[in-house]
């Protein structure tokens, strides 16, 4: 979750999928209904059933359930194809003008259809950027830091760029695709499409907006993937770290939020901490067993944001892991 939920009255529209935060918990949408009050703010509900949610929804569109990848790939090849994209945001704090490494392999642009008993792997030797200079590099602003050692391409025109292969990616999900995968109606995902990406519409980075998801999303088998394609989305509109935007889980239940906040789980402490184990004799061997180690360590080459444990550690005695 990147904002808080009392956030949500910043918000100018919403996306709410995999969810129904006007049913379960109720309370947290009185911030949603502040910012429909005080903002305007529109929003379009996504869900298999008509709940609650949808019945005070600007827009409702019934989907086909576990589709949900499909409609925000089509949100996002929309976005592009109709230029509702922040592109000084995506120079600036995303990688999309970074240029991918020449020779990249990634699985065929179809479908791909594999049995489940045959093996898939992946070729991760080409997964990397261009390292050069920057191409492009002169028309940076003052103030843009871009990593020493990768090329980019500020004008996103590059064809190997993340953001061209990006759009390469999504091109297929069409209109025409969306419906036939969703079950939504062409007519009512473009209605959708285009009344969320209207945020970005002539270039206005003003508005921004939030997407609401819940155990709607988690519960399948590819949550992950959803929740990573809801994140392209946000990112490619301008929408994460801002008030207002974000990707938002609806957690709040005892047994969700709090399991995992107030050491609730067997496995975890809380913030996430791994809980010893009987080796871990002293803090540094705790320390240095939880601690994922970078595959690169040069700036760049690896991010590793779990390096950190140690600081997220700095309140535990020493007598926790002993």
């Amino acid at each position: 979750m990147t904002n808080g939920y009392v956030d949500i009255k910043n918000t100018d529209m919403m996306l709410i999928m995999g969810g129904k935060p006007r049913g379960e918990p109720s309370m947290r949408f009185k911030w949603a209904i502040e910012a429909k009050r005080t903002r305007n703010a529109k929003d379009d509900v996504v869900d298999p059933r008509f709940t609650r949610t949808a019945a005070t929804s600007d827009l409702f569109l019934q989907i086909r359930a576990g589709a949900d990848i499909a409609f925000l790939g089509g949100v996002i090849h929309y976005a592009i194809e109709n230029n509702r994209i922040a592109k000084e945001y995506l120079t600036n704090f995303t990688n999309a003008a970074f240029i991918v490494k020449e020779g990249f392999n990634w699985p065929r642009m179809d479908c791909i259809r594999v049995s489940m008993q045959q093996a898939q792997t992946y070729d991760k030797s080409t997964w990397n950027y261009e390292e050069a200079g920057g191409v492009g590099a002169a028309t940076a602003s003052a103030k843009l830091t871009l990593p020493p050692k990768i090329a980019y391409d500020l004008t996103l025109q590059h064809p190997r760029c993340v953001f061209q292969l990006l759009k390469k990616q999504y091109s297929r999900y069409t209109p025409e695709m969306v419906e036939r995968i969703t079950g939504i109606p062409k007519n009512q995902f473009l209605k959708a499409a285009d009344l969320f990406t209207s945020i970005r519409k002539d270039g206005d980075m003003k508005k921004v907006a939030t997407i609401m998801y819940a155990v709607g999303w988690t519960q399948h088998t590819f949550g992950t993937q959803i929740i990573r394609t809801a994140a392209m989305l946000q990112l490619m509109l301008g929408n994460v770290g801002r008030a207002g935007g974000g990707v938002n889980a609806l957690r709040g239940h005892s047994n969700i939020q709090g399991a995992t906040d107030m050491g609730g789980v067997f496995d975890i402490w809380p913030g996430y901490l791994k809980v010893p184990n009987p080796t871990d004799a002293d803090l540094k061997t705790y320390l240095d067993r939880t601690t994922p180690k970078v595959s690169k360590p040069a700036e760049w080459d690896s991010f590793n944001y779990w390096s950190n444990t140690p600081k997220f550690c700095r309140f535990l005695p020493e007598s926790h892991v002993r």
